[in-house]
């Protein structure tokens, strides 16, 4: 696939937006422009239009506090293309990418934090020499895949006509995941281009549930810092911007499923890779295992339980446990613990150890101290019959059980 930075951009499309071309990404760095808001002239306010760039259609312009609408301190210069304005223009929503502050600081942080944040950075790419090569695509294989309505589809792209471009792209990447696995270089470049064009015909919900996925698969294959990965991210990023906060997107994904559910099913592809998008951006750690479980068993039923696809859904049902098990709500502990016994079975440390984290809740509360003695005589059988006596988990868990007694 061509990088983005080449062909023609025209940035708005409708109501959707084109990448950022590579000169205006190369020059700045991924920053949600935030949206401006003013009351009474008070606020934050971006002002000016410079140097418009004609292949992705953004400008340059100053973000200010404002003060009786006298812009009184500067805080910072951002690439940006403007998605919504109020009728009154007190509020206006952009995608954006922000000029670095300096070079050797580009987000402006305090000199601890710089320091910090270039030690991180260094030990990462590294890290990152050493880093295996991902295997080659199979792309090589079926030559047919990039045939003439791939080279359909990228002529209508450079020369603007998304519209046309996106069933074509869609058609395509059918074809690819037919054949190819979901995890090949080539598929993931195909649905990045996919979510791409979705945002640019003003699809923002599609996209981003696609990106969710597709990022996470190539931060996995290819690793954080590869180009892909970073337009990747950049495109993340734009998807949400255009959906606004957390509840927002939420919300929009909810609507998003429930359409897919009439239209295509719930077990369609685009469904479960909505459904998984919509169980990550829950709050309530309940309502995102809930979901998370329901698109993980789809998953596993349609696609396989070794499909990379369903991997990803495991893992972020797996980090949801984590996250509940972090907060340390009784309630929502529990429901970790239900969920491990339904990922991990029953018998797993995993489990095992979200027990022992549950009774220790429990036994915190004088009132819920007998369901503590109960759970951990629980997760003692299922160690001493699982592991074995001497465990270290089993000694833990029959410590706290003696100390409960």
């Amino acid at each position: 696939m061509d990088p983005t930075s080449q062909g023609a951009r025209h940035g708005v499309h409708r109501h959707g937006v084109r990448p950022f071309c590579g000169s205006c990404t190369d020059e700045t760095i991924a920053w949600a422009a935030p949206d401006t808001t003013t009351f009474n002239g008070f606020g934050t306010r971006f002002y000016g239009a410079a140097d418009p760039c004609p292949r992705c259609g953004s400008v340059v312009k100053g973000l200010y506090l404002c003060l009786l609408w006298i812009p009184v301190w500067p805080m910072g210069r951002f690439r940006i293309i403007t998605l919504s304005r109020s009728l009154t223009g007190s509020r206006a929503r952009y995608v954006g990418r922000r000029f670095p502050v300096r070079t050797d600081n580009p987000y402006g942080f305090d000199k601890k934090s710089a320091a910090l944040l270039a030690q991180a950075e260094a030990e990462i790419e590294e890290a990152e020499k050493s880093r295996p090569e991902p295997p080659p695509s199979q792309l090589a294989d079926h030559p047919e895949l990039r045939g003439h309505r791939y080279q359909e589809a990228e002529a209508y792209w450079e020369s603007g006509c998304t519209d046309e471009a996106l069933p074509i792209y869609e058609e395509v990447l059918a074809a690819h995941e037919a054949v190819l696995p979901a995890d090949d270089t080539a598929t993931l470049q195909l649905r990045q281009r996919v979510a791409e064009a979705y945002l640019a015909v003003g699809l923002p919900v599609k996209a981003l549930a696609l990106l969710k996925q597709t990022t996470a698969h190539l931060v996995r294959v290819l690793g954080p810092y590869h180009p892909d990965t970073r337009r990747a991210l950049d495109d993340l990023t734009n998807a949400s911007s255009q959906l606004g906060l957390s509840d927002e997107q939420s919300e929009a994904l909810a609507k998003e499923l429930t359409a897919l559910d009439r239209t295509v099913g719930p077990d369609h592809p685009t469904a479960l890779r909505t459904a998984c998008a919509l169980g990550e951006t829950q709050t309530s750690a309940i309502w995102a295992l809930d979901l998370l479980q329901e698109a993980l068993d789809r998953s596993e039923r349609v696609l396989g339980t070794d499909h990379p696809d369903t991997r990803h859904v495991r893992r972020r049902l797996i980090e949801a446990c984590e996250t509940a098990e972090f907060r340390g709500e009784p309630d929502e502990v529990r429901a970790a613990v239900l969920t491990r016994e339904h990922v991990h079975g029953p018998d797993a440390p995993e489990t095992l150890k979200a027990m022992r984290r549950l009774a220790q809740l429990y036994a915190s509360s004088r009132r819920r101290r007998g369901e503590a003695v109960d759970l951990l005589q629980d997760a003692l059988e299922r160690c001493e019959r699982a592991l074995s006596p001497d465990d270290p988990l089993t000694a833990d868990v029959r410590r706290q059980l003696d100390e409960l007694s």
